[in-house]
């Protein structure tokens, strides 16, 4: 039968277990807070992939725009119909991901954005104005995805 720990050794046997505890925590914690690619699901992965979609969406990339919308508006709408969708009277300037909400009981969150914009006419070619949007996104397929107002489905 092995005997007790030595009354020398302890102070090290309890310094060894605090140590993995502190550690154990810090990894969790560090694992529900990892930005992606450790956790898609997380409001910082979502705030990435929301800027991304309109970074990409104000520097004219409709095809990789269009690739992070959600996988129902991909079979309905076509590449080209989503490059018309909201074309022509304004264009975006600029865009930036203010807050995110996700929703943890539901595959669902808002995404809050001030957008720059103009309208699409000689007369306010140097009017730019800022909106405040609300944007719903969903998680499916292990990443987030846009859906868009104007669509029911």
């Amino acid at each position: 039968m092995p005997e007790a720990v030595s009354n020398s050794r302890q102070p090290l046997l309890w310094g060894a277990i605090a140590a993995i505890v502190a550690l154990s925590a810090v990894a969790a914690i560090g694992w529900s807070e990892a930005v992606w690619p450790f956790n898609q699901r997380s409001e910082q992965a979502l705030a990435r992939r929301a800027q991304y979609f309109w970074d990409m969406k104000v520097a004219g990339d409709v095809a990789g725009a269009y690739e992070y919308m959600a996988e129902s508006y991909r079979r309905r709408v076509t590449p080209a119909g989503f490059a018309r969708d909201g074309q022509g009277m304004v264009l975006h300037t600029g865009a930036t991901v203010v807050d995110v909400e996700v929703d943890e009981a539901e595959p669902v969150a808002e995404v809050d954005l001030e957008i720059l914009h103009r309208f699409n006419r000689a007369a306010f070619v140097d009017m730019e104005n800022k909106s405040k949007v609300t944007e719903r996104w969903i998680f499916e397929n292990g990443t987030w995805y846009r859906w868009p107002a104007s669509f029911r489905g």
